[in-house]
């Protein structure tokens, strides 16, 4: 199956959304901040990074926009994960170059259902 990094401060979504992954058989690489994502995707070049946009250090807007503006991973799909779901957020992720975006609350089926259509 494929290769895909997820990013999340919070570690009972890191694990949710990691351990449904690899239970469909994708090999999950964890982040719990927005530097350690960029980093992990840069050196095992996920085929999608799921990635949080409010997390310590870099937060997810920054993370993807460097991931967007490297030639090496720019082309790599960026799910949103977040639960910034206000009036204007869905645009500031899209303009740092997030390619979904899925908003917490949500149902692991919604993810998965995303997640698929990328792969």
């Amino acid at each position: 199956m494929a290769r895909i990094v997820v990013a999340d401060d919070d570690p009972d979504i890191l694990n949710i959304v990691s351990m449904s992954l690899e239970a469909m058989g994708h090999d999950v690489l964890r982040a719990t901040n927005g530097r350690q994502a960029v980093e992990l995707t840069r050196s095992h070049a996920p085929q999608l990074v799921v990635m949080d946009l409010m997390m310590p250090e870099m937060n997810g807007y920054e993370a993807t926009a460097a991931l967007k503006a490297d030639p090496e991973t720019a082309d790599i799909p960026v799910l949103a994960l977040t639960a910034k779901a206000m009036r204007g957020d869905e645009e500031k992720g899209r303009q740092a170059g997030v390619d979904a975006y899925v908003t917490k609350p949500f149902r692991i089926s919604q993810v998965i259902e995303v997640v698929n259509r990328f792969l």
